[in-house]
């Protein structure tokens, strides 16, 4: 029986959106803190409606930035997720405000 690649791909996201060095695992934490919902988080990041599912869950699946170059990683890895979402807008301002709100704590 062949495995499908997408189904690997989404299994793999899926875990590493949840786990500590990740970008999910910090949003998680930033709701948390701040009561935000999950959707109203997406809101937020511009991510509107099911059709961003997949964006969604591959953003949490990327790795933290450095915090020696928190703009410029943030910058490569909402460029690699859009990618793959061509017509999608991730507001990465608000993903840094997050993620900085996120790490003061």
């Amino acid at each position: 029986m062949m495995t499908d690649d997408t189904s690997i791909l989404t299994t793999r996201y899926t875990f590493a959106a949840s786990a500590p060095g990740f970008l999910g695992h910090s949003l998680h934490l930033h709701r948390q803190r701040t009561g935000l919902s999950s959707a109203q988080q997406r809101a937020l990041l511009g991510l509107h409606g099911a059709s961003t599912d997949g964006l969604w869950t591959r953003l949490q699946a990327m790795p933290l930035p450095r915090p020696q170059h928190v703009d410029a990683d943030l910058q490569r890895i909402v460029a690699h997720v859009l990618t793959s979402f061509p017509r999608a807008t991730i507001h990465t301002a608000q993903l840094t405000a997050f993620l900085r709100a996120t790490s003061d704590a």
